[in-house]
């Protein structure tokens, strides 16, 4: 084992990263080498170059490459599996002595979808069983399932819900787990429902949802256990949205909602209780502008009080939205932005005011071969104690498309945290290499 702990050690992630850059380069090589099947829409050059309408890059259907899917009676069924390789080199995402390792990656899941001409309803379940070649302790099985559906009631009015369990474990970058010897897992439990209605340029929409969490305890690094029961909690939300439609492409809309934070225990480990409740008040604008460039923006305030004295209320100004733009059929640009009160048990904090700010480019160099790249920056700032985490990542991918049952990926991404405690920053980057048969 020391001899082989030894082995990946010298493995320098230049040397990966020339590996990757090589795979992705013969893929882009062999798939443009290639002639591959003509389409309507490419007969005629000049329709592909203009603004899509409405559909996104990955959005697109594209009947020679898409998997057809079994049928199930009213249902179509569509398993796959992905078997992905991923170089890291700081899983442990400490500031310096870092630690690298290679993971292997299995991910089956099934999706069974209605093909009815009303109502819709889908069944899903997917696992992810990654397994650490050195640090075995670091390996682990995620799980989620679950059923999405919609009841067409009449031309202006459904209910749609669902339910969802699932059991996950955290990254090792996560502030509240620090001390563990093993990642910290969990099941979440999550329900949803919404009512949807339209009186003419009227839009209502009244939705609710609950997600319950339970972890579990693990090793702690000094020994005995590492206690996460105290982060137990059920948090529960409700919303009203209306809107306006003053045209045919713009819809102003208020929207508002109130959340409840309940946690199991009384108090957590430092004898703080920790249960709150928020609300949250926005006014937007959803558009489309002829489906080259849609979304919507809003701005408000939110407030989240804590029912302990001894946690400062978290308020301020709320925002977000998004924005997909296709300047071209090949080209799609997607932009967002959101603000959200994040829970926490570091000791004194109440919890954290978070703002997230992301970019994303996918281009279709060929109808089979898609390049992507992301960006995205958080910055989190911490209620009652004097710490803030800046947090940024970007990335790099390339999705082939072999063949209707086939797909290879390959990227790079680069992920790094400045925060006042310097013992919690990081950088890391990560390179993965992936294969998936889906039928």
């Amino acid at each position: 084992m020391r001899h082989s702990r030894a082995r990946i050690r010298g493995l320098r992630p230049a040397a990966v990263a020339v590996f990757c850059a090589a795979t992705i380069f013969t893929l882009a090589q062999e798939a443009l080498s290639q002639s591959p099947p003509r389409t309507p829409q490419d007969n005629d050059s000049r329709s592909r170059q203009d603004p899509g309408s409405g559909e996104t890059v990955n959005e697109r259907a594209r009947p020679e490459y898409d998997p057809i899917g079994l049928r199930a009676g009213g249902f179509f069924v569509y398993p796959e599996v992905t078997v992905t390789e991923v170089f890291r080199d700081n899983i442990f995402y400490t500031p310096s002595d870092k630690e690298e390792d290679f993971i292997t990656v299995i991910s089956p899941s099934l999706r069974m979808q209605s093909n009815w001409n009303v109502h819709s309803l889908t069944f899903y379940a997917d696992a992810d069983y990654g397994r650490y070649l050195i640090n075995e302790d670091e390996s682990y099985v995620d799980w989620r399932t679950g059923i999405d559906g919609r009841l067409d009631i009449e031309r202006d009015l459904n209910f749609a819900g669902g339910v969802s369990a699932a059991r996950l474990h955290e990254p090792r970058s996560s502030p509240d787990q620090t001390g563990a010897a093993e990642p910290v897992t969990y099941h979440r439990y999550s329900g949803d429902a919404a009512l949807t209605k339209r009186f003419n340029r009227l839009s209502t929409r009244l939705g609710g949802e609950v997600d319950v969490y339970r972890y579990n305890d693990v090793p702690a690094s000094g020994g005995g256990t590492f206690n996460s029961d105290d982060r137990d909690r059920t948090v529960s939300e409700g919303s009203l949205r209306l809107g306006y439609e003053v045209s045919p492409n713009i819809e102003p809309f208020v929207r508002t909602s109130v959340n409840d934070r309940s946690y199991r225990q009384s108090s957590d480990d430092f004898g703080t209780k920790r249960d709150s409740w928020g609300w949250e008040a926005v006014a937007g604008t959803a558009f489309d502008l002829g489906g080259v460039t849609y979304g919507e923006v809003y701005v408000g305030y939110l407030e989240q009080r804590y029912d302990s004295a001894s946690l400062d209320t978290i308020s301020g100004l709320s925002f977000g939205g998004n924005l997909i733009w296709n300047p071209t059929r090949l080209t799609t640009v997607t932009l967002g932005a959101e603000r959200t009160v994040e829970e926490t048990t570091l000791s004194g904090a109440s919890g954290g005011l978070q703002t997230m700010l992301k970019a994303q480019v996918d281009h279709e160099l060929l109808r089979n071969l898609i390049l992507s790249g992301d960006a995205r920056y958080a910055r989190l700032n911490y209620n009652g104690i004097s710490r803030e985490d800046d947090t940024a990542d970007a990335g790099l991918s390339l999705r082939y498309l072999i063949d209707r049952n086939f797909e290879l990926r390959a990227g790079y991404s680069f992920a790094t945290r400045n925060s006042s405690v310097s013992s919690a920053d990081y950088d890391t980057q990560t390179l993965f290499l992936g294969l998936t048969a889906q039928f």
